[in-house]
């Protein structure tokens, strides 16, 4: 099938299908691909393969989320960070009460905003609480990792909370010398991020890892490392990271409690992070799981109440966007499609080529702030987008688009804007399952093996370039 599919896109794109040149045929026997092309104002199918086949969507489940985030919250609603008191702060700055701070499920906060936060509070003359110091992160269910599937030490796999900062990631380096006490830099330095060194090899590719309580640097680490980290608990890192900005700000605050808001606390400051529209943009451009996660989490509240699983968050954002999408496009079949969270991290995803081409569609006629879906893209030519991909002057702003990653499963998805002037919506999905078996099929240690990786990022390479032959002939073609 495989053999037959590359043949047939090398008579498509009308080049030899030779193995020693031919992207897609140098994807192997047993790699799969699925794709359409249709024009987004009629629906016109204008070239398709194996369009109704359900494929691994990666990142491009994204595109899935935003539209449905935009659609339920509105391109100008803002996220906000509160900070709550059960009291006002006496003569000599003490409050008696207690100071809670209450995340909105911002997925764009950073450590500036917390110590603004902080500053805000000293203007208003708080210099101690006397009372406790909680942190609320009850809007949205916490999760220690996206998907538990994944590797934990992987920095695009946080925990998810709507207390979240600085897009839960931090900073872990060592370093060993001589017989002297190895030094160990945690950044932020907090005690949420709590890492050790062990007294155990832990295998190639295996430095740092989780044993569920705490990060282990393995005895047959490196002597000197530096690693980005996912949180695993967001919402308490982000309540000890304002506890220390709050301090430089001349405030003293307990250590902080998991909790929520008693009724009567009333707000003391806030802040709004930016209109969705805009985290929009961002997070399709860099492409940013906890970014989408949030803001699905957040839309799928408003239509049963807060979620306790980002499956079954994911699954009620699902029902509305085939609903939504339904009242304007017809004869979609849905059948096939699965998304187990928000992000498009779980090998266990699928979508086929025609459902995603029917949400493009959707979203091209609609205007977010005025905006069109496609302006919050990532286009070619520009930042080096797609990996540094479709850099000719014909593909220039012409393709605006999402891509996906996952280990033996590639994704583009998004809108070609064709010479005689109309848009075309395409999906184009290329997966290697029978590899992928085999991959998972890998005790940990051997998977997070140089050797294993090699494997698969030369996979990866091969289907990117796939990718552009096949997306370069359909520009040159429509």
């Amino acid at each position: 099938m495989a053999a037959i599919c590359a043949l047939a896109l090398a008579a498509c794109v009308g080049q030899p299908a030779t193995v020693e040149t031919d992207p897609v045929t140098a994807l192997g026997p047993t790699a799969e691909i699925a794709f359409v092309v249709a024009d987004a104002e009629t629906g016109a199918v204008v070239t398709a393969q194996a369009a109704d086949r359900p494929m691994i969507p990666a990142s491009t489940a994204k595109i899935a989320t935003m539209v449905s985030a935009l659609e339920l919250l509105g391109p100008d609603f803002r996220f906000q960070t509160r900070v709550l008191a059960t009291g006002a702060p006496d003569a000599a700055g003490v409050l008696s009460g207690d100071l809670i701070l209450a995340g909105g499920g911002d997925p764009l906060l950073t450590p500036q905003d917390l110590y603004g936060l902080a500053v805000r509070l000293r203007d208003l003359g708080l210099k101690r609480v006397a009372g406790r110091f909680l942190y609320d992160e009850s809007l949205l269910p916490a999760v220690p990792a996206i998907n538990p599937d994944q590797p934990a030490e992987a920095r695009y796999n946080p925990g998810v909370s709507a207390l979240s900062v600085d897009f839960n990631r931090w900073r872990l380096m060592w370093r060993r010398e001589g017989a002297g006490a190895p030094d160990l830099t945690r950044l932020p330095p907090v005690d949420a991020h709590r890492a050790t060194f062990g007294n155990r090899a832990q295998g190639p590719g295996r430095a740092v890892l989780w044993d569920g309580g705490a990060w282990t640097i393995g005895a047959d680490a490196d002597d000197e490392g530096d690693r980005f980290l996912p949180v695993k608990a967001p919402g308490l890192a982000t309540a000890e990271l304002f506890r220390r900005l709050a301090a430089q700000a001349g405030i003293t605050l307990p250590s902080p409690e998991a909790g929520t808001a008693p009724k009567e606390a009333r707000v003391a400051t806030a802040i709004a992070g930016l209109p969705l529209a805009e985290v929009a943009r961002l997070g399709l451009e860099h492409s940013n799981n906890l970014v989408s996660e949030l803001t699905g989490l957040t839309a799928a509240r408003l239509l049963d109440g807060r979620p306790d699983t980002l499956d079954a968050s994911a699954a009620a954002l699902s029902g509305w966007l085939g609903k939504a999408v339904d009242s304007t496009i017809t004869n979609v079949d849905w059948r096939g499609w699965d998304l187990p969270n928000h992000s498009g991290l779980s090998r266990h995803a699928r979508v086929t080529a025609s459902q995603m081409a029917a949400v493009l569609r959707f979203a091209h006629g609609r205007r977010y702030g005025g905006w069109p879906f496609a302006s919050l893209l990532p286009t070619a030519g520009f930042r080096k987008a797609f990996r540094d991909r479709f850099l000719t002057e014909a593909a220039a702003g012409r393709i605006w688009a999402k891509t996906g990653t996952l280990h033996y499963a590639k994704g583009l998805v998004g809108y070609l804007m064709g010479a005689d002037g109309r848009t075309r919506v395409f999906a184009l999905f290329i997966a290697d399952p029978a590899a992928r078996r085999a991959y998972d099929a890998l005790s940990p240690d051997v998977r997070s093996a140089p050797d294993a990786q090699r494997r698969a990022l030369a996979w990866i390479n091969t289907a990117e370039q796939a990718e552009q032959a096949i997306v370069l002939e359909w520009l040159a073609r429509f």
